[in-house]
């Protein structure tokens, strides 16, 4: 009797372990919900992305501000530079993904010289200000009143690619009817005009606040010079761009939804940089309003085909590579397309297209 009792109490035991399988097989509710794979998170791609500190990186500050990286699967970190060398030479040796806010001129000298770099989309097209003091503006009015100046500039930038481009245009001899003073960036150009060693300098958007705040005479743009110009181009490694395109897609995509958060809602973008860039409402509204700054994602691969042609005219590069190989817009088309199809009746990514095809 005593046998049979324990094998009863076997039967019970393995009884409620098989009871306990079932249920949990069948998706008996307990204390911790279960998900199918396709409804798992999933780990969001880190990207470090650098840019220019208080230059035209609007559209990635809206982006981390409205969620839009994370609603792309994207973990982004944004680092800021003083100088367009400084990031581009930490995007060329792996220290950052991608580079939001350094320039057309920075990122085409870099390619001249070697680096696996490629262009895939925009942030910002010209709104680089030509600055002087007050007592000296009335200097400048025609592209002929450079003639004899002495003038600051900082190479390797956008700005001065497009000024030095337009002397030449207008036949000066930039080895003898200007006075051209190099400088590191933006900020030794400010500098320069404050103290009045120089008539005027060539700065750029990143400089723009300061400007004003420093009492100083806008007295130009650069798009007088070249107008739409491209800059602060979207720049990535070639190797990791073939290696994961679908990353720096959804970087677009993001790009491109805070573009049209942007378009539709100013004063959140006016927010966006006063918070992001720790200014005052009204520093905030002027910078980020400014009718001379275009802010948009779209690659412009013209624009920058133009300027790599500029660049070796002017003599600032000298190579016959076809630059095209580091120019990618396929990203950017389909970045918009897929967004176009999840919205087929908004008219702004119908814009965006006609432009893409305009400028591509």
């Amino acid at each position: 009797m005593r046998r049979i009792e324990n094998w009863r109490n076997v039967l019970v035991v393995l009884t409620l372990a098989t009871l306990v399988l079932v249920a949990v097989g069948c998706g008996v509710k307990s204390s911790q919900t279960t998900s199918t794979p396709s409804e798992a998170p999933q780990t969001a791609t880190k990207l470090k992305v650098g840019y220019s500190a208080g230059g035209g990186s609007l559209l990635s500050f809206i982006a981390q501000d409205q969620g839009l990286f994370e609603k792309e699967g994207l973990d982004v970190e944004l680092i800021p530079f003083t100088s367009s060398a400084d990031g581009l030479n930490a995007l060329n040796t792996g220290k950052i993904d991608v580079g939001i806010s350094f320039g057309t001129g920075g990122p085409l000298t870099f390619i001249s010289k070697g680096a696996d770099f490629v262009i895939i989309g925009g942030h910002l097209s010209g709104g680089h200000p030509i600055i002087a003091l007050p007592e000296k503006a009335g200097q400048f009015k025609s592209i002929q009143d450079f003639r004899g100046k002495t003038i600051a500039t900082p190479r390797l930038y956008t700005s001065d690619v497009v000024w030095r481009g337009a002397l030449v245009k207008a036949g000066f001899d930039l080895s003898k009817d200007v006075n051209i003073i190099e400088m590191k960036n933006p900020q030794a150009v400010l500098e320069a005009v404050k103290s009045g060693k120089v008539d005027a300098g060539i700065g750029a958007s990143s400089i723009y606040l300061k400007s004003k705040e420093s009492g100083l005479a806008i007295v130009g743009w650069s798009n007088d010079l070249f107008p739409n110009h491209p800059c602060c181009r979207v720049v990535a490694r070639g190797k990791d761009v073939k290696a994961n395109p679908e990353t720096y897609r959804a970087f677009l995509r993001a790009l491109i939804q805070a573009e049209k958060i942007k378009q539709d809602d100013p004063e959140l973008a006016v927010d966006v940089n006063k918070r992001f860039l720790k200014i005052d409402d009204k520093l905030a509204r002027d910078f980020t309003l400014e009718p001379h700054q275009i802010i948009n994602v779209d690659p412009n691969r013209k624009g920058v085909v133009q300027m790599w042609k500029q660049m070796n005219d002017i003599g600032y590069i000298k190579s016959d590579l076809d630059i095209n190989q580091h120019i990618n817009t396929d990203l950017y088309k389909q970045a918009l397309e897929q967004l176009a199809k999840q919205n087929a009746s908004d008219e702004f990514y119908k814009e965006l297209k006609q432009r893409f095809d305009k400028q591509n």
